[in-house]
């Protein structure tokens, strides 16, 4: 699939690495570590190395094939693996990893995997939000100026212009760039035109001998989320014969199945019908209980899919209790098979996968799985790396504060000692970031420690990005409370007496969150004097004024984006923070941009990826002028279709934000998210 690389918005710049790849509907985010090693591109100065016989894409700054696609991470620890010989051993368009030799264990990487949620690009552009150091700010809340009306498209934009856009490109050409972003982005609008309906178009690409191309389609039917397209999927994810004859192969290849199951959680994810969920749930099942579907893509697939059906929260009726705890017991069964350590990169996906299904709670069930995963936590029991990533992610999603439930004080308590005590880096700052989003006096208190006296570099930026969420997640509950100004100081102090970049964007990216507008002015004098020198750390400047609402930072963040043209990641984090501060006319500045007549991939990439997020209408005709002109660049005129796709996007975040939410992103596979072949490397 053609991979912008979605959360790659920041994710290459984050890391300063250098490659970038190709296309598919999209870009993203994704640590390199996330596979095993011997799981990335083949390196013609090491052929021993296993993996995908294509490579990758690469960040900005250096050549590449084809295809959109923007910067991201690659690949964990683990054993390696490929698709089956003879089933495609995955895309050879370069989609939007990194080729990482950074480290993994960085606080940038969990926050690209989760910024979505906290951005919220199109609430603010639909809503029309109030911001600080802005004129309607000051006007009060019912006077707020025309600018600030919504921009999103109407339903007669997509009807009349974006769909027959779209098909009449697809009817028209077999580039592979063109014909994958085509497909991704009539899925993210996920509706048919009066004259046609999109998933027989998938279905049609399901056949094509492009192993990149087939997957993208059955991905493509799970983005658009039409139930119609459950019994395709089912038999594509389950290898039966009317599958291989959808694909008309002799066995549906392992990329494929696995992408399958994405998209049959998805569907389930987005629709309420018990049912349908039931249905999905029985395919994931049958997979995990299957011997013989040892693939780690699918069954890493398979209990992430489960963890997307969004059974509900709390007291159940019946049928979805039932459901509930039959997918529970499913996932436990797997869990507690006895198998080798190369096993438990895959059950270290059960923990996120059970918290995401229960929320947050004190439930029988909830008590019966914090237990279990407290168990997981304790560092003497010499479980693997991955256990210990996955208990730390799952207790952040499932305990309560000590003051809402003081029996749960153990949980939060069993994090701080696993991150005194603990082995792996990477699981103590997972337990540093499970504690701010439990939240609490207590953890909030345990969390200023660790900013103010934490003894290890990375320690401070972590603890620094866990009181912001800590203070979003209490501003959001509650509209009228007003910033924690004992942390907005403590991270104001950090941020004016580091001298670590790196950790100064942390510092800036928390003090956003925490809505601390105090720090403002000191945030605007750092981004004017390292928008040219420090690109990563300008990057989440602008990300923190944005998140921060500070209307005053507008003209400063859109010079940074004219000023951007050759660093595409600085670009792409400076545009879309005038997205979320309401800036109509960074739309305009972003659109002039693609008319370069010499485009650079890196900055098409990061421009596309922008447009999409921001979704202003404005952008259509330019987009698709772009997209009809045979005399660009197959390349450019993809990234045109990705950016049309975004703009017209049905959903409220991207697709992929409910996947990556609270991943464990160190124990990912190759159809998860490494070197760009995943399906987390989509935008």
């Amino acid at each position: 699939m053609n991979n912008l690389l979605f959360s790659s918005l920041a994710c290459a710049s984050l890391l300063g690495l250098a490659e970038l790849g190709s296309a598919h509907g999209g870009i993203y985010r994704g640590p390199g570590d996330t596979v095993p090693p011997g799981t990335r591109p083949r390196n013609p100065g090491n052929p021993g190395r296993p993996g995908p016989i294509t490579p990758g894409p690469h960040v900005p700054g250096a050549p590449s094939s084809s295809g959109p696609h923007t910067p991201n991470p690659a690949a964990p620890n683990g054993p390696p693996t490929g698709g089956p010989p003879g089933s495609g051993t995955g895309p050879k368009t370069p989609r939007s990893g990194i080729q990482l030799t950074d480290d993994l264990t960085r606080w940038s990487f969990w926050w690209e995997f989760n910024k979505d949620r906290f951005i919220r690009l199109r609430d603010a552009l639909d809503a029309g939000e109030i911001t600080t150091g802005g004129e309607e700010f000051y006007l009060g809340p019912n006077r707020r100026v025309a600018s600030r009306e919504t921009a999103r498209p109407a339903e007669s934009d997509i009807q009349n212009i974006i769909l027959p856009t779209l098909k009449r490109i697809l009817d028209s050409t077999d580039d592979r760039d063109i014909n994958s972003s085509c497909v991704v982005a009539l899925a993210k609008i996920g509706r048919d035109h009066k004259d046609f309906a999109i998933l027989p178009i998938f279905e049609k690409f399901l056949k094509r001998p492009d192993q990149e191309i087939r997957e993208t389609a059955a991905l493509a039917m799970g983005i658009s989320g039409m139930v119609a397209a459950v019994p395709d999927l089912t038999d594509l994810a389950l290898d039966t014969g009317a599958g291989r004859k959808l694909c008309g192969r002799a066995e549906v290849d392992i990329r494929t199945r696995s992408f399958a199951c994405y998209a049959l959680g998805l569907i389930a994810h987005r629709d309420a019908n018990v049912d349908l969920k039931r249905q999905v749930f029985t395919v994931f099942d049958k997979l995990l209980s299957t011997d013989q579907d040892r693939d780690r893509n699918i069954l890493v697939a398979a209990v992430n899919g489960m963890g997307l059906l969004n059974i509900g929260h709390g007291n159940l009726p019946e049928k979805e209790a039932k459901l509930l705890d039959d997918v529970l017991g499913s996932m436990m069964a797997f869990y507690n098979k006895k198998a080798g350590r190369s096993v438990d990169l895959i059950k270290s996906h059960v923990p996120p996968s059970i918290a995401k299904l229960l929320g947050r709670g004190n439930t029988a069930r909830h008590e019966t799985f914090k237990q279990i995963f407290l168990n997981n936590l304790d560092p003497k029991k010499r479980d693997s790396l991955d256990i210990y990533r996955g208990a730390a992610i799952a207790l952040g999603q499932l305990a309560e504060p000590s003051e809402v439930d003081a029996g749960d004080a153990r949980y939060s308590k069993a994090l701080l000692d696993y991150f005194h005590t603990g082995k792996d880096h990477q699981a103590r700052y997972f337990s540093l970031m499970s504690l701010g989003q439990i939240g609490g006096i207590k953890n909030r208190a345990v969390l200023l420690r660790v900013l103010s006296k934490g003894g290890k570099s990375l320690e401070r930026p972590w603890a620094a990005l866990a009181l912001g969420v800590l203070e979003f997640h209490r501003l959001d509950r509650d509209k009228s409370a007003a910033c924690d100004s004992s942390i907005g100081f403590a991270l104001a102090k950090q941020l004016k007496d580091g001298s670590n970049p790196d950790a100064q964007g942390a510092f800036a990216v928390a003090l956003g969150l925490c809505r601390s507008v105090d720090a403002a002015d000191q945030m605007m004098e750092l981004l004017n004097r390292y928008a040219k020198s420090k690109e990563e750390l300008a990057g989440y400047l602008c990300i923190g004024l944005a998140l921060m609402r500070h209307g005053s930072a507008r003209t400063l963040v859109h010079d940074v984006v004219r000023q951007s043209v050759r660093r595409p990641d600085l670009l792409k984090q400076a545009a879309i923070a005038l997205g979320k501060l309401g800036d109509r006319t960074v739309t305009k500045t972003l659109t002039d941009m693609l008319g370069d007549p010499q485009p650079n991939l890196a900055k098409l990439s990061a421009i596309a990826a922008a447009l999409s997020f921001i979704g202003d209408r404005h952008s259509i005709q330019p987009l698709r002028k772009m997209l009809c002109n045979d005399s660009l660049t197959p390349l450019s005129r993809a990234f045109a279709a990705v950016a049309l796709g975004g703009v017209a996007d049905k959903e409220p975040l991207p697709w992929s934000a409910k996947l990556a939410q609270n991943i464990n992103y160190r124990s990912a596979v190759e159809t998860l998210t490494t070197s760009g072949t995943g399906v987390l490397d989509i935008l």
